[in-house]
């Protein structure tokens, strides 16, 4: 216990320094990055997130700054099981190379918290996220995984459901015999299980087969398809 009381008391210590660094920076957390926050980590890092901490408010998150640094730069952080190059998701949360350069210039220049001025500018030149919702007449057919014949419609998304830490493949064969690569996800995380939204919907015709291909002993695949 005396070790951990001294490793806690460090790290506290450590934070209130880190509180003093030397402000370098234009970038703030009010013009910048609290709205990088909000829209790629406030899924898992809010109040209401279950079992991790959250970055909602500045107090919260400045703390942090630097590991918030180390995680975006190594591309642990945000979370996405989808292996790129396989398939390509409109809703994947991965920071932009620009993204990931804001956090560390306000991570290295002292993280300012901004003032009202920030929230202003940022408020002007910023541009509404919209949630994505699936279109009217969607519909959703649950598949064990295997390779079986493919429902015909417009595939619109994906959302495996595989024992913890598995992977699956998804792919289409069509009916002229190209394969199609749906997507690939892996260290899939049952707590949280995520619907892969498809940036270009793919068209399954007649005679087309859908391929759910894993090694995990409990497997299936949800597949949104659009009426055709």
């Amino acid at each position: 216990m005396r070790v951990l009381h001294c490793s806690l008391s460090v790290f506290a210590a450590a934070a209130v320094l880190a509180a003093h660094d030397p402000i370098t920076t234009r970038v703030t957390w009010i013009g910048e990055i609290s709205r990088i926050v909000e829209a790629r980590c406030a899924s898992c890092h809010s109040t209401s997130a279950r079992g991790t901490m959250s970055l909602a408010t500045y107090e919260e998150a400045r703390p942090w700054a630097r590991a918030i640094k180390e995680e975006v730069m190594t591309r642990r952080m945000p979370k996405w099981h989808a292996v790129r190059g396989y398939g390509d998701f409109s809703n994947d949360p991965s920071l932009s190379p620009f993204e990931i350069a804001l956090i560390a210039a306000w991570a290295d220049g002292g993280a300012p918290r901004g003032t009202a001025a920030d929230a202003r500018t940022a408020a002007t030149s910023g541009a509404a996220r919209e949630t994505e919702r699936p279109p009217a007449g969607a519909r959703d057919v649950a598949l064990p995984c295997g390779e079986q014949a493919a429902p015909e419609g417009t595939l619109l998304a994906i959302r495996p459901m595989l024992d913890k830490g598995g992977s699956v493949g998804v792919s289409v064969r069509l009916p002229d015999g190209r394969r199609e690569i749906v997507g690939w996800i892996r260290d899939f995380d049952p707590e949280s299980p995520t619907t892969y939204r498809l940036r270009v919907p793919l068209i399954l015709p007649p005679k087309a087969t859908v391929s759910a291909q894993s090694a995990a002993a409990s497997c299936s695949i949800t597949l949104t398809l659009q009426a055709p």
